[in-house]
Formats: structure tokens, C-alpha cells, sequence
């Protein structure tokens, strides 16, 4: 097993490589991240406010379940943006 650290654009990234396969650890999912966030927070403001009004609640809760996929999918992103694997080719 080799381990790497390459420092690039003031960016670590940590490379392991183990057979045929490089782990990358970096940190390229933090925009998709931050934009993630920002779109579960207005949905969920929509949501309450929506909830508020006298819009039926079937949508104002479409907007919270909207919210909800988002939280799950922010769970993935940042695994994503700690781990990431590759397949080593060329060698």
C-alpha cells in the first residue's frame, strides 16, 4: 500500500493506492454541497410558509418532503466529498 500526499492550489489531497485501485480524498464535492444546503433551506422556508397560508397542505408538505430528500442526499454528498474511489489505469 502507498500513501501520497499531494499538495496542489492550496488543496491536499491524500492518495492511497491499494492493487489496482486509487482512494482520492479531496475535497471536489463542496460547491455540489453548498448548493445543496441553500436549496434545502429555501425549501423548507417555502414549506413554512406555505404551511402558514391558506395554500392546501398537500403541497406545503410536498415542499417539506422535498427538503427531507435533500437532507438524505446531503448525507451522500458529504461522503462523497471525503471518499472517493478510482480505479487506477495506465500502469
Amino acid at each position: 500500500m502507498k500513501i501520497k500526499n499531494i499538495v496542489r492550489e492550496q488543496q491536499e489531497d491524500v492518495h492511497i493506492e491499494i492493487g489496482g485501485y486509487k482512494m482520492v480524498i479531496e475535497k471536489r464535492y463542496q460547491v455540489v454541497s453548498f448548493i445543496n444546503d441553500l436549496l434545502l433551506g429555501v425549501l423548507y422556508l417555502t414549506g413554512s410558509i406555505l404551511f402558514l397560508t391558506d395554500v392546501s397542505q398537500t403541497v406545503s408538505i410536498s415542499f417539506f418532503l422535498a427538503g427531507s430528500i435533500m437532507m438524505i442526499i446531503r448525507a451522500g454528498l458529504n461522503i462523497l466529498k471525503d471518499l472517493h474511489i478510482k480505479k487506477i489505469t495506465g500502469k
